[in-house]
């Protein structure tokens, strides 16, 4: 299942992977993270593990003007 990070997990998934925090198209903060979790992980859950041990993908899509980028999986995993 996926579901969109809430603005404290934003935080912490740009930590995590050095994406999200903006749009990499018009650089506009607005933006929407969703995460799809890993089986048997609380990721799915609000402020479950959003670590590459709880996740196992992401998209960042722009509220401005709906660019979206895919976080690939080799970041996701290089951040464990």
């Amino acid at each position: 299942m996926s579901r969109d990070l809430k603005a404290d997990e934003r935080r912490t998934f740009f930590e995590y992977y050095r994406e999200g925090s903006a749009c990499k198209s018009c650089e506009n903060k607005d933006v929407v993270v969703k995460i799809w979790e890993k089986y048997g992980s609380d990721a799915g859950e609000i402020n479950g593990d959003i670590s590459p041990e709880g996740i196992i993908g992401a998209v960042v899509v722009c509220g401005k003007c709906g660019h979206s980028q895919t976080v690939a999986r080799e970041s996701i995993l290089k951040a464990s």
